[in-house]
């Protein structure tokens, strides 16, 4: 069991308490009890809910609606390219994204990406006909 996953067993543990026991809590699911504490009261949070919330440009829900937003129109056979994409985060964001941060943001979510333009194509595969890029052409024009 992760530490992410014993610390939300913990909270919920401490939330069905009328007196919430720190200690006991801590000792049963191996955590340290002044982290447990704190979390548990909201003066800290995850690494990864910190990471979202002050680190990165979107936060981890507005990422999920974007890659919503992205496959929903890839289903709808109009897949968007970089720069839809960018200007899609912009608009969320209410500011600018650096220049790379789409082909960062394609990286991480790559698995999860429906659309085949935002796929890079180093220029020896296009240069060589690579055929599932026509067939996606020739799906769609269909």
């Amino acid at each position: 069991m992760t530490h992410n996953a014993r610390m939300e067993a913990a909270m919920a543990e401490l939330d069905a308490q009328l007196k919430p026991n720190f200690i006991a809590a801590a000792e049963k699911w191996l955590l340290e009890r002044t982290t447990l504490a704190k979390r548990w009261k909201g003066q800290t949070m995850s690494r990864e809910e910190a990471n979202s919330e002050y680190r990165q440009l979107l936060t981890n829900a507005q990422e999920e609606a974007l890659i919503a937003r992205i496959n929903h129109l890839t289903d709808r056979s109009m897949p968007p390219t970089s720069r839809i994409v960018k200007n899609m985060a912009e608009e969320i964001r209410g500011g600018e994204v650096n220049k790379n941060w789409t082909a960062h943001f394609v990286k991480r979510h790559r698995g999860r990406l429906k659309s085949l333009y935002l796929r890079n194509i180093d220029n020896l595969r296009a240069q060589a006909e690579y055929e599932p890029m026509f067939q996606h052409f020739f799906d769609l024009v269909e």
